[in-house]
């Protein structure tokens, strides 16, 4: 698979044009919610939340409206197709899971401008969930175009054992954006596989080295994805 890029001009004024054209026509008048300000001030909060698992009293409590009003409005970004949330596995055996979903927005620039992100520092935290999202979304386009039903989900429990995507029994991502990767990092890739056999289980990050260890492979990014798109994993 090659990958290409298509690179714009005025990227900052599009990704902004693009979220005043979905709140004025998408939101405003369709007449999906009648509290635009409020729910403007949502999607801002649902940029700097992503890729995080959501409390919704929090959330409500940041934007100033009841619990109830952000879960119809995070509704209304998923019916829109403007995010999804990918939900906890739910098949732990002998670890109690979180019952928290995660959720994504349906694209990386756009949840870059939704924040006021001007710039990405390579080492800091918000890269890395950048890198976890762009993951996230190939995963779930893989799913879509290869007509594969099983959900995607997320693996984490009480005792902070967690795999960021898991698909049944099939596969298992744990993905890090450090350029190089120990044994260590893949401690939920190997919890998870007592919990229920996995068929493949991969650490996905920027490291160059590919290799095994206790049946967890370490998988340059690039290579992840060719394999993924080709079919290896579903």
């Amino acid at each position: 698979m090659k990958f290409k890029n298509y690179p714009s001009d005025n990227p900052k004024e599009e990704l902004n044009a693009y979220i005043s054209l979905y709140l004025r026509e998408e939101i405003m008048l369709e007449g999906i919610t009648r509290d635009l300000p409020r729910f403007s001030r949502l999607l801002k909060t649902a940029a700097l939340s992503n890729a995080q698992t959501i409390n919704f009293t929090k959330l409500a409590s940041d934007v100033g409206c009841a619990p109830s009003t952000a879960i119809e409005h995070f509704r209304i970004l998923e019916d829109t197709l403007v995010g999804f949330f990918v939900e906890p596995w739910g098949q732990s055996r002998k670890r109690k899971e979180i019952a928290s979903a995660k959720f994504y927005l349906f694209d990386t620039g756009v949840c870059a401008a939704l924040a006021g992100t001007q710039s990405i520092d390579r080492n800091s935290d918000l890269f890395g969930r950048a890198f976890e999202h762009f993951i996230a979304m190939e995963i779930r386009a893989a799913l879509s175009y290869k007509r594969v039903s099983d959900q995607l989900t997320f693996w984490r429990t009480r005792d902070k054992r967690e795999v960021d995507f898991v698909i049944s029994n099939k596969l298992a991502v744990e993905v890090k954006a450090s350029q190089k990767i120990s044994k260590r990092e893949a401690s939920g890739l190997i919890a998870i596989q007592e919990e229920q056999k996995i068929n493949h289980r991969c650490l996905v990050s920027f490291d160059p080295l590919a290799r095994k260890e206790e049946g967890v492979r370490f998988l340059p990014w690039k290579q992840f994805l060719d394999e993924l798109w080709q079919g290896v994993y579903f």
